[in-house]
């Protein structure tokens, strides 16, 4: 593979420089004016000589004077009004007039290596306004993205740090889902290192048409990010600080002590069974741990940016730094982020080069254990901390925990385990890229761009001796560092073509792609750390009981790839892509793919036989492609895993051997998987294209999909199931996205709607033994149903009387449930065979997958003042409501806190629950153990829910309001966020991430949206 990069290499070489050698160079001086329609000279207008980065901005009177060819193309381009483009034929003044209209379909689409303006695109493609991402209180660019884009459905947590989980156009894997990164040509991923006050704009490429050209990468679609860059003129400066408070906007309404204390004795004596201590004879009123205030508190957000842009000579630059900081709204939980981004640019003559360096530095304290489930199992009859569960070596601070004869609960102390253990993430990155570009004719471009992206990560933990959890072992004092080091280099080639020939146009790219990879991992621990006075001593030398491990994992990328566009008379288009990719981490027989792709758009809009004044633009669109998905894959999985720990007894004198051996079967045979798109879809405009329509439907079938197939132990498989290519999934779906932009004198406001329908079917899942799915949990993954479809048990109520009990016959014409008594719940005989099977009886639910997904924003300028707006909608989808469950179960053999108003079953109320009771050792009660089944239906909630997401109202002071600070601008601004959210879930938050794709709808105790209010000011001078 070596061998081929550098004959690729060498042959791009020698081509530039023999092109080179032979040109010459000559700019030519142009002047003009640019006017609006009724003759009055505009300021501020880019004018950019056409695909380069040479530019100037027209003065107070609307003149410019520029360095550009003859025979180049100007663009010119100003807010509000429709682009311009006009040939440079010789001397003399340039005057030209923009007429007014909306900017969304002149708008540049960069698509992978190229560029196109919207209205000419052939594939999906959605946009997104960064100035809507910078109205979000995130992290991480992905948060940002939820709503404001038709097919990308984004499920977000409140956790300080932690990433968004983002879906382009469902999920076509049972691996990783995430999209591919483009940030300024650089292959990479936006983690929450990323600064989007840097953003200037963003692209998602959602179909195989827009994305083919990253082949082997782009099956779960690709974002394409472009950062700021500076411009000509004097330098800027601008800021945007922001400042904001967080909090929860709901938490459980959970009982006191003493309400707490009667239920619970009230357990104990319906079983004939003497209450625990700390809810009779010990009872102590004085105890009342509410432990969801001892680990919530009100949070905050800051987000500090300031930049410095400009440029002379041709030469730009835009320099940024950024420093955010969230405390998180749960005790022991923090994010702090710091960055400096370098862009710069430069031109000379047919040369043109640059760099996008961004330098951060990110600090995470994230929760140890899962906080929104612990803290719902301690009672509020338990102290936090006590004499009473003192002891000198394993407890020596006191904590609580369960008891069996005091509080009897295994849920674990949540304040004692934030205090113990404490966990500190800290990454150093580098990321970016530089490139340099030679116009070798006028229609032919080279550029070369090498791509670096590096981090160092540190982890360190350390844990204090406690006890925590009633029944499990004491928290030894140990030390924890992990150190791992990242290394990618990204170099390409390409060739551009832009040339224009009476009626036809043609683009065309030719490149080749190599990225390589390197991961070190270095991890240490040393248990039973030594203290001194009190002190531990977490330092990693030898002492106490130390161990180490460490990993390297190296592989590479290499592409080759070309596209053309081809447009006629602006009203056929054409395009088509191929890409054929190399990756290490395959099978050495199945390294190798090719991805192709081809589309075409027919602008009806543009023929003779056209005369609707009403509908100013209509474009048909329809594409196909394939896509491959080889992120699914760590390096050598292939090959199998070794072992090195086995030991052997050798001789009379027994003498022991190490030894190594295979412990997992290898799967020589990898391969990608294969994702076939077909799309169809309508771009329109109308009203004097104030109002803007797209529409898509597209078909997804992705095969070869991997999955661990189950193989016996006894073939020598120790070491887990290999992945094998044996499932496939099919995704359709339709995403109406809609635009509407009103302009008047003083009330400027436009409105977006983006639709979206989903629909995930698994096809197969080749042979996985005796069963034909695969059971995760409370879901089940089978043919001819979506990924993780919940499959539990049907119940119907709660028996009421004995007669009830002894009525539930089933066919055979015996009773369904014997054992029940009045008070328990009811189980349905699903398969009607006349018994009651906790297996047999389980039934499809729902699916946790949404059908209708919307997004809606509204933004509007009134003299100084604007007011926005965002909503987000979600419809059709299932939750498994796990903190409930802990709640409600109601359990037999342990204790929990309980939700304020709840009333179990007794014979005097009907109640809204099952009969509470405690199982007594050697007393078996069949309906009290059956009550607390998890796997039933009860536990699921419709998902469904509706959000104001963003609303934000700001103020700009006019220019001679500033002048007198010396400020060319200037705004302030109030934002709510998540302020309102309707729906039926009973739980924290509907907006579920879910622990992994086959249970995808589970609320495992997740980390709730937040609501927050913001204050900030945007500057520039």
């Amino acid at each position: 593979m070596k061998n081929k990069i550098r004959s690729v290499r060498l042959a791009f070489t020698s081509l530039c420089l023999l092109l080179i050698s032979s040109l010459a160079f000559g700019q030519h001086i142009v002047r003009g004016t640019v006017r609006s329609a009724t003759g009055e000279g505009l300021e501020g207008v880019t004018v950019n000589v056409k695909g380069t980065n040479q530019s100037a901005l027209t003065n107070r009177t609307g003149q410019f004077t520029l360095d550009a060819p003859v025979g180049s193309v100007l663009v010119f381009s100003f807010v509000g009004y429709q682009n311009r483009e006009e040939k440079v034929v010789g001397d003399g003044s340039m005057d030209i007039q923009l007429q007014q209209g909306n900017q969304e379909m002149q708008q540049v689409v960069v698509i992978g290596y190229q560029t196109v303006r919207k209205r000419d695109l052939t594939g999906a493609t959605s946009l997104v306004n960064p100035a809507d991402l910078n109205k979000n209180a995130a992290s991480t660019v992905a948060e940002a993205i939820q709503g404001l884009a038709a097919g990308v459905t984004v499920r977000n947590t409140g956790a300080p740090g932690a990433g968004a989980k983002i879906d382009i156009r469902g999920t076509g894997t049972f691996g990783a889902n995430n999209p591919l990164y483009v940030i300024d040509g650089m292959l990479s991923d936006a983690t929450p290192d990323f600064n989007p006050n840097d953003i200037e704009s963003v692209q998602i490429l959602k179909d195989a048409s827009a994305a083919a050209i990253y082949g082997s990468r782009a099956a779960n679609g690709v974002i394409i990010i472009t950062t700021k860059k500076g411009k000509q003129g004097a330098l800027q400066i601008g800021g945007n600080f922001k400042y904001g408070v967080e909090q929860f906007h709901k938490k459980w309404d959970l009982m006191n002590n003493v309400d707490y204390a009667a239920l619970n004795k009230q357990a104990y004596t319906n079983s004939g069974l003497t209450p625990q201590g700390s809810v009779g004879a010990q009872f102590d009123p004085n105890i009342n741990t509410n432990w969801q205030d001892l680990v919530m508190r009100t949070g905050s957000i800051q987000d500090y940016s300031l930049s410095l842009s400009g440029g002379a000579n041709q030469t730009n630059y835009y320099i940024s730094g950024s420093y955010f900081k969230n405390e998180g709204t749960i005790i022991g939980n923090s994010f702090d982020r710091a960055g400096v981004r370098v862009n710069t640019s430069g031109q000379k003559g047919r040369f043109k080069f640059g760099e996008n360096a961004y330098f951060s530095y990110v600090h995470q304290d994230p929760l140890v254990g899962n906080v929104f489930l612990d803290m719902l199992s301690m009672l509020p009859v338990m102290p936090v901390q006590d004499p009473r569960y003192i002891n000198p070596v394993e407890n020596p601070e006191g904590w609580s925990y369960g008891d069996p004869a005091y509080a009897n609960t295994f849920g674990t102390n949540t304040v004692a385990l934030q205090n113990l253990v404490q966990e500190d993430f800290r990454y150093y990155k580098i990321r970016g890229n530089a490139f340099a570009e030679f116009r070798i004719l006028d229609w032919l471009t080279y550029k070369f761009n090498a791509g670096l992206e590096t981090s160092f990560d540190y982890y360190k933990g350390t844990q204090k001796p406690g006890r925590v959890r009633q029944g499990t072992p004491y928290l030894r004092p140990t030390l924890n560092e992990n150190r791992s080091v990242f290394l990618s280099y990204l170099l390409e080639h390409t060739l551009n073509i832009e040339k224009s020939f009476g009626d036809h146009r043609i683009t065309a790219v030719l490149g080749l792609s190599n990225q390589t990879f390197s991961a070190d991992n270095l991890a240490a621990q040393k248990v039973d750390v030594p203290a001194y006075s009190g002190q531990y001593y977490f330092v990693p030398d030898q002492s106490g009981t130390p161990s180490a491990s460490g990993r390297v994992d190296k592989w590479a990328n290499l592409g080759y790839f070309g596209r053309v566009n081809y447009t006629f008379a602006d009203r056929y288009l054409v395009s088509a892509t191929v890409r054929r990719d190399g990756d290490s981490r395959f099978g050495p027989s199945y390294r190798w793919g090719t991805f192709p792709s081809i589309a075409a758009a027919w602008r009806v809009s543009r023929e003779s036989f056209w005369n609707s004044k009403s509908v100013n633009d209509l474009k048909i669109r329809a594409s196909y492609g394939e896509l491959g998905n080889s992120e699914i894959l760590h390096p050598f999985q292939y090959a199998g895993n070794i072992s090195a720990l086995p030991r052997y007894v050798f001789g009379t004198n027994q003498t022991i051997t190490y030894g190594a051996t295979n412990i997992q079967l290898a799967n020589a045979n990898l391969r990608w998987e294969n994702k076939k798109t077909l799309n169809f879809g309508v771009d329109a405009a109308l009203l004097e294209n104030r109002l803007t329509l797209t529409a898509d439907y597209f078909i997804q079938n992705t095969d070869d999909v991997l999955t661990n197939l189950p193989i016996a132990l006894t073939t020598g498989n120790a070491g887990g199931n290999p992945p094998v290519n044996a499932a496939s999934l099919k995704n359709t779906g339709l995403e109406v996205t809609a635009g509407y932009h009103h302009l008047a004198s003083q009330l400027v406001w436009n409105l977006n709607l983006n639709v979206t329908s989903i629909n995930n079917e698994v096809k197969g899942l080749g042979d996985i033994g005796d069963k034909n799915y695969i059971q995760l949990g409370d879901t089940r993954t089978m043919a001819g149903h979506p990924i993780g479809e919940w499959y539990v048990l049907k119940t119907a109520g709660i028996f009421q009387t004995q007669q009830e009990i002894d009525n539930y016959i089933g066919k055979t014409g015996q009773k369904l449930q014997p054992s029940a008594k009045p008070g328990d719940v009811i189980f349905v005989d699903v398969d009607e065979d006349g018994t009651i099977n906790f297996d047999k009886d389980r039934t499809w639910a729902g699916t946790p997958w949404p059908k209708l997904q919307l997004g809606l924003s509204w933004d509007g300028t009134y003299k100084s003042f604007n007011l926005a707006m965002q909503w987000y909608g979600v419809f059709g989808n299932k939750i498994y409501d796990r903190p409930l469950y802990n709640l409600d179960k109601l359990g037999p053999n342990d204790n929990q806190a309980y939700r304020n108003g709840i009333q179990p079953w007794t014979a005097q109320n009907s109640g809204n629950l099952p009969r509470i009771g405690i199982v007594a050792p050697g007393s078996p009660d069949d309906g009290l153990q059956n009550n607390s089944l998890p796997q039933t239906d009860r536990w699921l909630e419709s998902g469904s829910y509706v959000r104001l997401k963003i609303i934000e109202i700001g103020y700009t002071f006019g220019k001679s309001q500033l002048s007198r600070i010396g400020f060319n601008s200037a705004r302030v601004y109030l934002s709510g966020q998540n302020l309102i959210t309707i729906t039926k879930y009973k739980g924290l938050d509907p907006d579920i991430v879910g622990p992994n794709i086959f249970e995808r709808g589970l609320d495992n105790g997740q980390y709730p949206a937040l609501r927050i209010y913001s204050l900030g000011v945007q500057f520039g001078f």
